[in-house]
């Protein structure tokens, strides 16, 4: 082989490997920035903290079983963190879905006492309809059956053991996502927007940037009405951020 053609061989590697790097690297340096809440209770209230990777799963305590808001990724790993917390996976009974992403709903097969919740307008993203990414829409766990899953609505109420979640539609990061008010003081927002250095911010992976600022505007106007605001990867507050 000549020697340009070694050269020029050689420039195109180089240049492929740094636009590969450089494609892992946005899509992986979000996650460092992330600091979801740790395993454990909530002082003050009756709401326990699973952390999974890099997200949190948050349980409500009913006089009747668990609220669940997602379900986490790896369920291997999510299994001993519940064990850690001393939850038992047949005592919840409802599952409270924010959107379709994999570490929101990769251990829904964990929990088959549990009733599944979602935003109507987020089944598209798991019925094929819609793309998530160039690469396809959102795929639910092996074995997990996407016509168990109960439809909501915007402000719908549910009932859970006398424990009422109400619904808040919160699309932009996912065109179905949703927000949760449980018993009119906790405020659970899924992935509707980052927390960084004090500020709300998109979160990252939103696939409607426009639609999530508004979206951002309308969570942070019911901030004064719930005394914890709980996200999925960046901790709770009280109040503002």
């Amino acid at each position: 082989m000549r020697k340009e053609n070694v050269k020029r061989l050689l420039l195109t590697i180089t240049a492929v490997v740094v636009v590969v790097l450089g494609v892992v690297l946005i899509n992986t340096y979000p996650l460092f920035a992330m600091s979801p809440t740790e395993t454990g209770q909530i002082s003050g209230t009756n709401i326990y903290a699973v952390k999974n990777q890099m997200g949190a799963v948050y349980f409500v305590k009913t006089n009747n079983g668990y609220i669940m808001i997602d379900s986490g990724s790896k369920p291997g790993k999510f299994q001993s963190s519940l064990e850690k917390a001393g939850i038992d996976v047949h005592e919840v009974k409802w599952v409270f879905l924010t959107h379709s992403d994999y570490d929101h709903v990769a251990g829904l097969t964990m929990f088959p006492n549990a009733e599944i919740f979602m935003n109507e307008d987020e089944l598209p993203l798991i019925n094929g309809s819609v793309k998530r990414s160039p690469s396809g829409g959102n795929k639910m766990p092996a074995g997990f059956d996407i016509n168990k899953i109960k439809l909501l609505r915007d402000s719908q109420e549910v009932l859970c053991s006398g424990t009422s979640v109400t619904c808040i539609k919160a699309p932009g990061h996912t065109p179905g996502s949703m927000a949760y008010m449980v018993e009119g003081q906790y405020l659970f927002t899924g992935d509707a927007f980052l927390v960084k250095k004090g500020k709300i911010d998109i979160h990252p992976f939103t696939m409607d940037k426009e639609q999530a600022k508004l979206t951002i505007g309308q969570l942070t106007g019911i901030f004064p009405s719930a005394s914890i605001v709980f996200t999925s990867h960046y901790g709770y507050f009280k109040g503002q951020p």
